[in-house]
């Protein structure tokens, strides 16, 4: 290896790396305006319509997963699908797709009349903040900015 090349290589490591790092910065500060905005609807608007609901008598006293108090603990599951109405949250509490007529998917039976109602719409809200519409390929946080 001669020595040209030998010093070029630290320099484009460390090129690479301011690279990486801005990038990355980027990258946070817009995952942290979204997780800020998803989280902000979540407590202010999400999870009042799961406590009118009941979830939290079942869901929050430490002996059913997910606690539906804790924002972390739902997003987990609402990131399970692809769209508003294709995931774990809504197949939950609307009691969509159970194995069985008589094996609801929610034992706790159905918490929406159909996907479009509450506490469903908001969910379906949150999803959209959260990943997008997939429709247009935006967040509704992002269309605020």
């Amino acid at each position: 290896m001669s020595r040209i090349t030998r010093s070029r290589i630290p320099l484009s490591c460390a090129l690479g790396a301011v690279c990486l790092a801005s990038v990355a910065a980027a990258g946070d500060a817009q995952s942290s305006y979204l997780s800020d905005a998803g989280r902000k609807f979540f407590y202010e608007i999400v999870l009042p319509k799961l406590a009118q609901n009941g979830c939290p008598s079942c869901h929050a006293v430490g002996y059913m997963h997910p606690n539906v108090t804790v924002y972390e603990e739902i997003l987990r599951r609402l990131a399970i699908g692809d769209s508003p109405t294709n995931n774990a949250v809504i197949y939950k509490i609307a009691n969509v797709r159970s194995i069985a007529p008589d094996r609801p998917n929610h034992p706790g039976g159905q918490r929406c009349a159909n996907v479009d109602s509450e506490p469903c719409a908001s969910i379906q809200r949150w999803w959209i903040i959260e990943f997008g519409d997939p429709s247009n390929n935006r967040t509704e946080a992002s269309q605020h900015e």
